[in-house]
């Protein structure tokens, strides 16, 4: 029974568009004390989008001013071997490798610390070398440009080392739920972020990329990237299975002006994750904040753009060891570093932010903007992704960023110029065929003037 019902929520995905009413933390009725945002009401609006599968150096470790690729980094090609491998620049056909990245992958590649194991943690080594390898920014321009735009963060990792489900519970519950792969062996019951936004009064949609298939009992990629669907207490009724949406209500929330006070967003086809190409994801990510961008809800929103996990990727940077994480009381070392960008008109724009930061950051900072209780140990103690904000300051004016990012950024015209221009076109056009239509008379009336001085009747 359950199975259907989760299928049904995977095949209706598109349709399912009923959402509890968003009082929302402005000022006002209906919006209670403790739901005010800690930012000052300057944010109203929390989006997170999570691609999957790659490391912080893999996309920008030869960006300038960040914690890079060493230049002296060289991975041994096999245990005991003095052969290694630099790292190198991948073609669009290398990007694509489907390297492991499951927790044995992870420990070895980590090697105690190390970080030496990359290439040699990869079971397949006609493609083992491959995790040596990077993009730059000819190949995600829309993500560089973003990174100069708004704030980049280069101490960003994934909260376990055991891949994108057990991250992505820690996204949305600060704790993984003991989960140590992707494989979910029965119903997962914790407390999530969005029990909270209900307490509160507080709307959230989970917005997710559908599947291209027929309606299906969910698999384990998609129970991965969407963890929600792991939880009978999220798809046991349609009230609760109704905040599971399809990214198409993203947009149209954005037009009617009723994007939720907090927003995951998840992909499927443009995951990023390999062998998925990462221009195709990055595609579905910038027609997600240009949206957002020509919306009224751009002047007071953080979206995070961040990732589940490396993907197997080379990571240089040695992950910490973070709080109680409630693994049977002992710290934990957290995963490899990720991407991550904090998108906002308040966004410090071109900074490189060096907090040391983690998924379950992710559930603090809604936490800290919406005046929440923290969900465990692990949120409750992370630093804040906020000193990525700067409410002060002079908001950062929206623009449609072009797929170059060497390529000038067009500012968005106020919606009273497009209509100021409108009207003149139409008045220019209307003055044109008045014009013409008095100049044809004219010529009418020359003509027969000159008809009439002939003697013609």
């Amino acid at each position: 029974m359950r199975a259907r019902r989760v299928s049904r929520v995977l095949g209706s995905v598109a349709v399912l568009t009923a959402v509890a009413a968003v009082t929302g933390p402005v000022s006002g009725a209906g919006a209670s004390a403790a739901a005010a945002p800690s930012s000052g009401g300057a944010i109203q609006h929390v989006i997170v989008i999570m691609q999957s599968g790659h490391s912080f150096d893999n996309y920008f470790g030869t960006r300038p001013k960040v914690n890079g690729i060493p230049a002296k980094a060289c991975q041994p090609i096999a245990v005991n071997s003095n052969s290694c491998v630099k790292p190198f620049h991948l073609s669009s056909d290398q990007a694509r490798a489907a390297l492991s990245d499951n927790q044995v992958v992870t420990k070895k590649a980590f090697d105690g610390g190390k970080m030496d194991g990359f290439v040699t943690a990869q079971s397949n080594t006609a493609i083992s070398s491959l995790a040596m390898g990077y993009l730059n920014g000819d190949d995600l321009p829309y993500y560089w440009s973003l990174a100069s735009r708004f704030t980049l963060f280069d101490r960003f990792f994934a909260s376990s080392q055991a891949g994108a489900l057990p991250n992505r519970l820690v996204s949305v519950a600060a704790q993984d739920a003991g989960q140590t792969s992707n494989e979910v062996t029965g119903p997962i019951n914790v407390p999530t972020i969005f029990d909270r936004l209900d307490q509160a009064h507080l709307g959230w949609k989970y917005y997710v990329q559908p599947s291209q298939s027929a309606p299906h009992a969910p698999t384990t990629g998609e129970q991965s990237r969407t963890p929600l669907l792991t939880m009978p207490s999220f798809t046991g009724t349609a009230p609760d299975a109704a905040h599971i949406v399809s990214t198409s209500q993203y947009f149209d929330d954005l037009t009617k002006g009723q994007l939720p006070a907090v927003s995951y967003i998840t992909s499927s086809i443009d995951s990023e994750r390999s062998p998925q190409n990462p221009a195709q994801g990055e595609a579905f990510v910038r027609s997600l904040i240009n949206s957002l961008m020509q919306s009224s809800a751009w002047k007071s929103t953080a979206l995070l753009l961040t990732y589940d996990d490396s993907g197997g990727w080379y990571d240089h940077a040695v992950p910490p060891t973070i709080g109680q994480a409630g693994q049977g009381g002992q710290p934990t070392v957290v995963g490899v570093r990720v991407p991550t960008i904090l998108v906002s008109p308040y966004a410090r724009a071109g900074q490189v932010d060096s907090t040391q930061l983690d998924t379950a950051s992710i559930p603090a900072m809604i936490e800290s903007v919406f005046h929440l209780a923290p969900l465990t140990q692990l949120d409750a103690s992370s630093n804040s992704i906020l000193t990525g904000l700067n409410v002060h300051q002079e908001p950062i004016t929206p623009s449609i960023s072009p797929s170059s990012a060497t390529a000038v950024v067009v500012p968005r015209p106020a919606v009273q110029t497009i209509y100021f221009l409108y009207v003149a076109a139409l008045l220019g056009a209307g003055l044109l065929i008045v014009l013409a239509f008095m100049r044809s008379r004219r010529q009418d009336l020359d003509a027969l003037s000159h008809w009439t001085s002939d003697g013609l009747p």
